[in-house]
């Protein structure tokens, strides 16, 4: 993987749930890494909900292996450029050399 294609700043945060005074549940966000990483548009896809076509576009972002990316799951999410991006998908790149996530936003779903 070379150094000079890790271009961006990713954050890798995980979901934190605590009770309220009231004991309600409460969802936060706990940052775990920011990290370079390459991103890499790769495709789109339009679905049918609500009599209207909404799109969403995936984006693949790769970053370098280490024990804390590792641990990276689908329960995570990532922060790229203020957008928070679900994450689809992780798989571990050759003999650790590198993690390959697949996330999208769902805040930037458009009706198409």
């Amino acid at each position: 993987m070379r150094a000079g294609a890790l271009d961006r700043r990713l954050t890798i945060q995980e979901k934190v749930i605590t009770q309220s005074d009231s004991g309600e549940e409460q969802v936060t966000w706990s940052t775990i890494a920011t990290v370079w990483a390459q991103k890499i548009e790769n495709r789109g896809s339009e679905r049918f909900a609500a009599q209207q076509y909404v799109g969403h576009s995936v984006r693949t972002f790769k970053i370098r292996y280490s024990s804390t990316v590792a641990a990276v799951t689908t329960e995570h999410r990532l922060v790229y450029d203020g957008v928070n991006y679900d994450i689809t998908d992780v798989r571990e790149l050759g003999r650790r050399e590198g993690i390959e996530i697949d996330a999208y936003a769902p805040s930037e779903s458009a009706v198409v």
